[in-house]
């Protein structure tokens, strides 16, 4: 399986850079629910599909643009958002990134491949964990979160927290990249970001990015301290309740601060 997945590495990286070349030729569409949804969306996600099932035969593939109907008890899951935070990639913004996540046949994350060819640095960010390995973000070895000594740290937060929640006692600051892989992702790309709240969302939103904080010893939780039911996710459900992560300190600190409205 490392043969196949560092060509699906490879493959998502190519995508990246395909969809970054074309992101000033595309125009806006909707979907049913109002969505945006490019040309770009649909294209990556015929040819990362097909990748999947060329590299990873008899799996699970959960693709935010395919809904057609998913094999069940397969030993790997993926998750595939071709553009996660296409609202921005439309708008010509940086904020967007090709997902894909990996379930194991517990369906519990454990693998990512994570590019966002324009966010962070010149080359952009790339995460990937293989499942059983060692993380890297940039073809570096991770090694630890740096320490942050202020107080007022910063949270990344779903561009419509305000409507969902009263946070007037958090005092540090919320951020929003404008892709909820790249929000729950925060805390390992940027050094005053240590937490994260989202809402309610879906599987292909989290999954890559739960494994890589599963990795790093990062919590990503329900705010309700219920657990995470990934059979429900896979089911194409949207997420049961808001989606906090974080040091223990830092969910803590979002729990207290973050009323729901």
């Amino acid at each position: 399986m490392e043969k196949a997945f560092n060509e699906l590495v490879r493959d998502i990286v190519n995508a990246g850079k395909f969809a970054a070349a074309r992101q000033h030729l595309v125009t806006r569409n909707y979907k049913s629910d109002g969505s945006v949804l490019t040309e770009t969306d649909t294209e990556l996600d015929a040819r990362l599909t097909r990748r999947l099932t060329e590299l990873f035969p008899g799996n699970t593939i959960i693709s935010e643009e395919n809904p057609a109907s998913s094999k069940k008890n397969t030993p790997w899951t993926f998750t595939l958002d071709p553009i996660d935070g296409t609202d921005s990639y439309s708008q010509g913004m940086p904020g967007w990134c090709v997902a894909v996540g990996i379930l194991d046949k517990d369906l519990q994350p454990c693998g990512a491949v994570i590019y966002a060819p324009l966010w962070g640095t010149e080359k952009g960010n790339l995460l990937t964990l293989f499942p059983g390995g060692e993380l890297r973000i940039n073809d570096k070895l991770f090694s630890s979160i740096p320490e942050q000594k202020q107080s007022a740290y910063q949270i990344m937060a779903s561009s419509n927290i305000h409507r969902h929640f009263n946070y007037s006692t958090f005092k540090g600051k919320i951020r929003n990249t404008g892709s909820g892989v790249l929000n729950l992702a925060g805390t390992l790309l940027h050094s005053a970001v240590k937490g994260t709240v989202l809402t309610p969302c879906y599987i292909w939103d989290i999954a890559a990015s739960h494994a890589v904080l599963n990795r790093t010893g990062i919590k990503v939780e329900y705010l309700s301290k219920k657990r995470i039911d990934y059979g429900y996710l896979a089911e194409r459900n949207k997420a049961e309740d808001y989606i906090i992560a974080g040091s223990k300190q830092t969910i803590d600190t979002i729990r207290s601060a973050f009323t729901p409205l």
